[in-house]
């Protein structure tokens, strides 16, 4: 029996859409043990605070007040934990997009990264001074990031990461630099999915129309300042 014919209700991606979509993938498969390791981090303070509330409850006496106050630690440590969880998720399903000061964006792509690359043998100094500029989140959290991963990925570690920026016109420019230090070579113990390459930056500055340069120790954007109220998601 010949099925019947069923009319396609999109237009099949193209090329370009295919490609940014594999390099989201991508960089997504880099940044989800590090989101793992923080969601962890924000539940740990829970289970202790349990620990020594359940050992409280087997005393003869316990101290009521004291059993209170645990009580209502874990309430508090449960509130922020979730708080924490459902911004950490937005790495993987982000929210409609949002704009985020320069600085703090940095700042949070930089913690998401900082033990894995600490791990490599990565030292990193973070020089960027920009407390007016307020930009895109999207364009922080991938572009920033993936040039961050691709040129660590490339690099011989230990090695030092001096991050930089600069006025540019109506734009600002944010520069990363990764330079070889003296010392032991950091053991490779895998990345647990592949490299990033150029090509994959390239997909998402061309997704979110961030300029960007490169060279093999050396990267930098050009972010646009967004003139609006401050939403940090």
């Amino acid at each position: 029996m010949t099925p019947p014919d069923v009319p396609l209700t999109s237009a099949s991606p193209t090329p370009d859409l295919l490609r940014e979509e594999a390099a989201r993938y991508a960089l997504l498969r880099r940044i989800a043990p590090a989101i793992r390791h923080h969601m962890a981090g924000t539940l740990q303070p829970i289970g202790m605070i349990a620990a020594i509330l359940d050992r409280r409850l087997q005393a003869e006496a316990p101290d009521l007040a004291v059993l209170r106050d645990n009580s209502k630690s874990i309430s508090t440590l449960s509130r922020s934990a979730s708080t924490a969880s459902m911004n950490l998720i937005t790495w993987v399903v982000p929210k409609e997009n949002g704009s985020i000061a320069l600085e703090a964006g940095i700042e949070e792509a930089l913690g998401m990264l900082a033990t894995d690359l600490a791990f490599r043998g990565f030292t990193v100094a973070n020089q960027v001074n920009a407390p007016d500029v307020i930009t895109s989140v999207f364009a922080l959290r991938t572009v920033f990031t993936a040039c961050l991963i691709a040129l660590t990925d490339v690099a011989q570690a230990p090695a030092s990461v001096v991050l930089s920026s600069e006025p540019a016109g109506d734009q600002t420019r944010v520069c990363i630099t990764v330079t070889r230090t003296e010392g032991t070579a950091a053991t490779d113990e895998g990345r647990g999915y592949r490299a990033l390459g150029w090509d994959d930056v390239q997909a998402l500055a061309d997704a979110e129309q961030i300029s960007i340069h490169y060279s093999a120790a050396h990267a930098d954007m050009l972010f646009s300042g967004i003139e609006q109220t401050l939403v940090i998601i």
